[in-house]
């Protein structure tokens, strides 16, 4: 695990060694353990390290025999003892124990489709010295980041937006990106905070040349139901596939434990590694200090069911003293709350182990979501002629007073169905929000160009639509940055194996009524966690990793918050309309409307932009 940094000059003028040295000193927390470089002529590559397989020799940058293909890598390839074994039985010669070896030589025997054989979360960036190409690229579901920007005549790459900020080069704020963010609450791939910078899609590669960037998708997951199975037959491939991949994943030549929120997804993985390991699993889990944020008696439940070696943690802690610091991580405006707890959570597990295992990806994949219920009960309303709907229903909510129980719901009753899913219904847009000034004419505002093609696919099933577009937008943008982004900054790697690409296809090759049956999400999840733990453990209320943000705004950050939100600010930085600000603060200080969501959103890219250069150097 480690971080990358590099640039290609496409004119072929020399790089400057000490342009790279900068952009890759700006990810030291990505890897505490090395640093490595290699700067010839045209080319730079570097990278920063976090040592955890074959301490002594996994240095990189990697070559090839000849020297020719020259690597840096970020991540873990897990079925790297495997592939190693092939490349030696065909004459290549290895001199590490490293994963990271087994990429110039995979890159030799198959080119640019070497990653059809990697099993593991990766950015890499790959030299070709005889084709003088530079392939960069992204592992299937996004679980680690990589950037690019083509500047003048070259081609920079990084693992985070700082290193490409500071290699000097200018970068304007994207419009179209902070009017995307104002109503996803994250910047959506491929887009950045910054104009021509870009995000390489998950499952995708970038071969870079003189001729250009070319970017092609090497992996897609089709869903496609086979019902053949039964039940009970699908129960034991998914325990089995499930076993390996935990396995797979905790190789590891450091300390390894695994996040445990008491939820059903951490505490599968906790139980899967329990069965892999000889000894007590270490397990980590954090809690704020009020009940309604309190999960930490189900995660003990878990922790004495199998016997983990468990740490507890009370969370008291001053968050205007660690808001800047965590917001300042993602480099562009991120408004999911829960990276606070994130951050505390790997800052606390950091202390004792190197790698944890994580449970994300599970609702994505098997249908865990609430949102996923209660769209199919909304579903059953849009049985009501289009024209009742549009004119009647909604009329009424458009009329009702503020605060009034409902009216969001009614007036959300003139979009379709999966628009509706998307972006609701708000009184307050994000159109509304953006000064005219900032909202050029000229960019694209529709929210649907970007969830459009996942949501709107042709997928065997609703639920397929739903699932798909989160697992293509919603996981690599929001909860897979989060999770990189609040860990790295600790030097913590965590590793996820419900995202296993072979556990991804398996999900989607159900019937959909074996992942959302009902009201029960995850249904077969659950069928197989509770033959371990009770039914009420099991079938309890998904909570998430909620943050008291109301008692934040009434409390420690309110100096914060009137200070950022005051319209003279509001007024200096230009993004933001102050009228529409201040409208919506004055109702939701008043309680006739609940806008903390869209209040973080506000906040968060407004302390970006007041800061952006001193927060991504």
């Amino acid at each position: 695990m480690c971080g990358i940094v590099g640039i290609l000059d496409l004119q072929r003028r020399p790089v400057s060694r000490e342009t790279v040295r900068r952009m890759n000193d700006q990810i030291v927390h990505r890897g505490p353990d090395g640093e490595g470089y290699w700067v010839e002529g045209s080319v730079g590559l570097a990278m920063r390290r976090l040592a955890i397989i074959d301490l002594a020799g996994g240095q990189q940058p990697m070559r090839n025999e000849d020297g020719t293909i020259v690597l840096v890598y970020n991540g873990e390839i897990y079925n790297f003892k495997q592939l190693r074994k092939e490349l030696v039985a065909r004459g290549h010669t290895l001199h590490t124990q490293s994963d990271t070896e087994v990429i110039p030589h995979l890159y030799e025997e198959r080119g640019v489709d070497f990653t059809d054989a990697l099993n593991g979360m990766f950015a890499i960036a790959l030299w070709d010295d005889n084709r003088r190409e530079l392939v960069l690229a992204r592992d299937r579901l996004g679980i680690k980041p990589l950037y690019y920007t083509e500047h003048d005549g070259r081609i920079m790459f990084g693992s985070e937006l700082k290193s490409l900020v500071a290699a000097g080069i200018d970068l304007e704020i994207s419009r179209e990106a902070v009017y995307h963010y104002l109503t996803y609450g994250y910047v959506p791939a491929p887009f950045t905070c910054y104009e021509r910078v870009f995000k390489l899609l998950p499952g995708h590669t970038a071969i870079c040349s003189e001729a250009g960037i070319e970017i092609r998708r090497y992996w897609d997951v089709k869903p496609s139901p086979d019902p053949e199975p039964s039940a009970e037959v699908w129960l034991e491939r998914l325990d089995d596939l499930l076993l390996d991949a935990v396995r797979s994943q905790m190789i590891s030549d450091v300390p390894l434990g695994a996040f445990l929120s008491g939820g059903l997804d951490s505490s599968l993985v906790v139980a899967q590694m329990s069965r892999c390991s000889d000894r007590p699993v270490r397990t980590f889990t954090i809690r704020f200090d009020e009940d309604s944020h309190n999960e930490a008696h189900y995660a003990r439940a878990v922790a004495d069911r199998f016997g983990t070696d468990h740490t507890d943690l009370v969370v008291t802690p001053k968050v205007a003293d660690h808001f800047e610091r965590i917001i300042r991580q993602f480099d562009e405006p991120f408004a999911d709350a829960s990276a606070i707890p994130t951050y505390f959570v790997s800052e606390l597990t950091r202390q004792h182990v190197t790698v944890a295992l994580s449970g994300d990806g599970a609702d994505e994949v098997f249908g865990g979501y609430h949102r996923y219920t209660q769209y199919f009960r909304k579903r059953r309303l849009y049985r009501i002629p289009r024209v009742l709907r549009q004119h009647v229903l909604a009329g009424i909510g458009g009329r009702l007073p503020d605060g009034v129980r409902g009216k969001r719901f009614l007036r959300s009753m003139r979009l379709d169905p999966r628009s509706d899913y998307v972006v609701g219904d708000d009184e307050i847009s994000g159109r509304a929000l953006l000064s005219s000034e900032f909202l050029s004419p000229s960019v694209c505002h529709d929210t649907m160009d970007i969830s459009g093609p996942h949501i709107n696919a042709n997928y065997p099933s609703e639920l397929d639509a739903l699932c798909m577009h989160d697992l293509n937008l919603y996981l690599p943008d929001d909860i897979l940055t989060k999770v990189d982004r609040m860990s790295m900054a600790v030097s913590l790697e965590v590793r996820v194996p419900f995202l296993d690409h072979r556990v991804v296809e398996m999900g989607f090759s159900m019937p959909a009524n074996l992942r959302l049956r009902g009201n029960t999400g995850k249904y077969l999840l659950k069928q197989l966690l509770s033959r371990t733990m009770g039914d009420e453990h099991v079938h309890r209320k998904k909570m998430g990793f909620a943050v008291p943000l109301g008692q934040w705004f009434r409390g420690e950050l309110r100096e914060l918050l009137n200070d950022s939100l005051h319209e003279t600010e509001i007024r200096r930085v230009g993004i933001f309309d102050p009228t529409t600000v201040g409208r919506m603060l004055k109702m939701h200080l008043s309680g006739r409307r609940n806008f903390e969501a869209r209040i973080w959103r506000v906040l968060v890219a407004q302390l970006w932009a007041r800061h952006r250069r001193s927060f991504s150097i």
